[in-house]
């Protein structure tokens, strides 16, 4: 035991083992307030609880957060050290809550797409059926998968390499279990993340091709209803003899027809493309209810219509914040991730191809995903922003 104490690296305070230091330490801070900010406001906030999808954002939160304090955290002295000082339970515990917490969060990122790629393409049967109660089952089903997929790989590794100054879960000598790993841990949630962001940019730019309909429909209708009411006005100002009234018509026979309610000397003139004739008082009134009820179901369809494009470009807005916040999933994951499962992989079959600095740099990878992870999903949430002043100003 003595021997191995003595062939321990030293550490020694260089500028470039604080600057390390420095740094980790910094990454690790900013991912615990972040994610704690996240959770807090979430927990202070009840506007936020009443979305289902900001549950979510809350288990991310959860998962990131976990990270920080448990796999950051050792992870940071272990580098700065050079080896593992806290025993071998320590070390298991940190194996284990490292490799879940981080699984936890790639799967939650897995559902988020999953969930955008519903309500992209489906949106009546999203706003039907996204409930709490099933994002709470979703999320459940995502720890269970967690524990699941982690726990075998981790005991086996336990029970054959348990190692008293080192701390890490060699891909080289686990390699049966490397397989199950890599496909169900990354390539299929990489692959669904992608399919999704796919399907989601379609479905927008199919969409984005149609015109929407309803501003032109509201426009021609208040110009009709516009139109048609000056033409009375102007009929009803104009015409004050019955005899003038058939001279003009005479004189412009080729000019459209248009229904008209004269109310002088209670006779009312009707314009065909023959006569006038003139209307009886019980018939005056008949036509006069007729144009009434004809300018109220104007008016109206021009309410619906002004309705139903309002809800347009409200939906019209939401579908583009369901896209982006997609598209920081899927460029996070691939940014971060991919570079770390492929050297991964090369290091389970090849380790001597892959540099220790290497191995280490695409670990922390890994890890600044979960620093940013508040700032893509939360900050740019208008409701979190919101509660984040007042979190930062004390105000709940």
């Amino acid at each position: 035991m003595s021997n191995k104490t003595e062939d321990l690296p030293e550490f020694l305070p260089s500028s470039k083992n604080i600057t390390i230091i420095i740094t980790l330490t910094t990454l690790v801070l900013v991912t615990i307030i972040g994610n704690l900010i996240v959770l807090l406001a979430f927990i202070k906030e009840s506007k936020l609880r009443k979305e289902a999808f900001n549950y979510f954002i809350f288990n991310l939160a959860i998962t990131d957060f976990l990270v920080a304090i448990t796999a950051m955290t050792f992870y940071t002295i272990d580098t700065v050290l050079g080896y593992w000082p806290f025993g071998p339970a320590m070390c298991a515990f940190w194996i284990y809550a490292d490799y879940a917490m981080t699984f936890a969060s790639v799967f939650t990122l897995t559902a988020i797409s999953i969930d955008r790629f519903w309500s992209v393409t489906w949106p009546i049967h999203y706003r039907n059926n996204s409930t709490i109660k099933k994002t709470i089952i979703m999320i459940a089903i995502v720890w269970v998968c967690v524990f699941t997929i982690w726990t075998p790989p981790f005991i086996g590794d336990r029970l054959n390499h348990n190692e008293e100054y080192s701390c890490i879960w060699e891909p080289n000598e686990n390699r049966e279990f490397i397989i199950v790993v890599d496909v169900i841990g990354h390539y299929l949630p990489c692959s669904l993340m992608v399919i999704s962001y796919i399907k989601v940019l379609a479905v927008m730019r199919k969409r984005g091709k149609i015109k929407p309909k309803n501003h032109v429909n509201v426009r021609s209708t208040r110009n009709e209803d516009y139109t048609n009411n000056t033409t009375v006005s102007s009929i009803n100002s104009k015409i004050q003899d019955p005899t003038i009234n058939t001279q003009n018509k005479l004189s412009n026979d080729t000019t459209k027809s248009h229904d008209k309610n004269v109310t002088n000397n209670q006779i009312v003139f009707v314009s065909s493309s023959q006569d006038y004739r003139p209307l009886a008082s019980d018939q005056q009134t008949s036509t006069s209810s007729s144009q009434t009820s004809q300018r109220m179901q104007r008016e109206n369809r021009w309410t619906n219509d002004t309705k139903d494009t309002t809800d347009e470009v409200k939906y019209n807005k939401s579908e583009r914040k369901i896209f982006i916040t997609l598209s920081y999933v899927v460029l996070s994951y691939l940014i971060f991730w991919f570079p770390f499962y492929v050297t991964w992989d090369i290091y389970a079959f090849h380790p001597d191809l892959v540099p220790p600095l290497l191995y280490t740099v695409m670990f922390w990878m890994t890890y600044i995903n979960s620093t940013l992870n508040p700032i893509i999903y939360a900050y740019t949430n208008k409701d979190f922003r919101r509660s984040f002043w007042k979190i930062m100003r004390c105000k709940f």
